[in-house]
């Protein structure tokens, strides 16, 4: 009897024994994944306006550097930016333009939803002419509308930004112009949401110890810059937001300058003397009704021929341009009143740009050819 539950028992300590086995097994590969994510990741730089200097944190090979007195030699030899402290100091002092209407701009090209997939961004821009090959500006005096989602999902992130806001500076200086429009994922980011933050970033605070908020903080050159992203802007006849505009926004009467007005002050910069009204309104601009989030022109039956047509006078447009809603290619809707750009550049395997020339639309495809859409 004593033998028989000795058997038992160590029968069970060999089950035991074995599960435990198993479970390593699983587990092991996920652990030395960690440490080799850890230890090899690479990311930034995140540059920051401390007093009257900026300094750079960044993450190199799972290890945090930092400098101070920043020069334009350094920036180039460490980052390749082609960027200068000067660049960044009028950047962050600069003023936001509300009223973000352009006229007479015959060529343009919006791109959208392009979620940290860097490379097939930077394929398309060189493909259609708008970067050279040395990734500077080559679109003269036309116009770059990027709509909103450059952060969220995917892993490179920082370079699409970094990329589109040097874009910004030179396409300045060439007498065009880069919109980068807010998006959802940019307002999720910027109010405290990280769910789409992919985790190299999460990661990469930890190491520079610091919070995953403080990347894109207003004391930083890429934060300040996201905090006064318009969220609507209008090109000639086509206006141009992330999601779209709907019809319980049509009531409230508001205009291209109001909304980003209101986004800047009150959105991305909460006050807490903000009044009841105030409040009702952000709570509509920043939910499904409103022009970050709307995916009516999407769902049958959501919004009819007579509400385009009020929408559209009452923008004084012929044209509504969105993202947000993944499809497979540019598509227009609605007889051609609403165009989809999102065609679904964040899964990385391809995507379109939608290029505008004297009045035509193209879909321009990654290996630059172009269709009259």
């Amino acid at each position: 009897m004593e033998t028989a539950n000795y058997s038992k028992l160590s029968l069970h300590k060999m089950f035991y024994k074995i599960w435990i086995l198993i479970l390593l097994c699983f587990a092991f590969p996920k652990i030395i994944f960690a440490q080799e994510g850890k230890t090899t990741i690479s990311e930034g730089p995140y540059i920051y306006l401390q007093g009257d200097q900026f300094k750079a944190k960044w993450v190199k090979n799972g290890e945090m550097r930092t400098a101070e007195n920043l020069s334009t030699d350094f920036l180039e030899r460490e980052f390749g930016f082609g960027l200068s402290p000067e660049i960044f100091q009028k950047t962050m002092g600069s003023v936001p333009n509300f009223d973000q209407e352009y006229e007479n701009i015959p060529n343009f090209a919006v791109i959208s939803d392009i979620h940290g997939q860097y490379p097939l961004m930077v394929e398309l821009l060189k493909n259609h002419g708008i970067i050279d090959g040395n990734m500077n500006w080559a679109f003269g005096k036309a116009h770059l509308v990027i709509n909103g989602d450059i952060l969220g999902r995917g892993d490179m992130v920082t370079e699409v930004l970094w990329l589109a806001y040097k874009l910004a500076y030179q396409a300045e200086k060439s007498g065009g112009k880069v919109h980068f429009l807010l998006g959802n994922h940019e307002l999720m980011v910027k109010t405290g949401d990280f769910r789409y933050l992919n985790e190299k970033y999460v990661a990469a605070s930890k190491i520079m110890g610091i919070n995953p908020a403080e990347l894109y903080s207003d004391n930083s050159v890429l934060g300040n810059w996201l905090k006064k992203r318009p969220a609507i802007i209008k090109i000639d006849d086509f206006l141009i937001t992330h999601a779209g505009i709907s019809p319980q926004f049509l009531k409230r009467k508001l205009n291209v300058e109001k909304v980003n007005k209101v986004f800047f002050e009150e959105v991305l910069s909460p006050q807490p003397t903000a009044s009841r009204n105030t409040k009702s309104l952000i709570r509509f601009l920043t939910g499904e009704e409103g022009p970050i989030w709307y995916r009516g022109y999407f769902i049958e039956f959501s919004v009819s021929n007579k509400n385009l047509d009020d929408i559209l006078a009452f923008f004084e447009s012929k044209h509504i341009v969105v993202g947000h809603t993944s499809l497979e290619a540019i598509t227009p809707l609605f007889d051609g009143r609403v165009i989809g750009v999102d065609s679904s550049i964040k899964d990385g395997r391809g995507g379109e740009i939608l290029i505008v020339e004297n009045g035509v639309k193209y879909r321009g495809r990654v290996n630059g050819s172009r269709e009259i859409l």
